[in-house]
């Protein structure tokens, strides 16, 4: 697995998203609720080193809102912990 991959799914992971397999041409993959299974959207991999950290980190306050992730509620509450430890990685 590439590094940029890595990096993806360990940015994902802290908001309770898991990276699928490849959706299109190994380029886009499908982003999955951690709770339930749901697709929540798609990320390419042509991202460069410390975007996917940075996409999360400038989301979090959306993911916590409820206005990013899966109506299951389990972004939301993944988000609420991290911005109510004031710490996003």
């Amino acid at each position: 697995m590439s590094e940029i991959l890595e990096e993806i799914r360990a940015a994902y992971r802290r908001v309770g998203v898991t990276l699928d397999q490849p959706a299109a041409y190994g380029t886009y993959y499908r982003l999955l609720c951690a709770g339930c299974g749901r697709m929540v959207g798609s990320v390419g991999d042509r991202l460069l080193p410390g975007m996917a950290d940075a996409l999360v980190d400038q989301q979090v306050d959306l993911y916590a809102a409820g206005l990013l992730g899966c109506a299951c509620g389990h972004q939301q509450a993944q988000a609420r912990a991290i911005t109510e430890k004031g710490a996003l990685r």
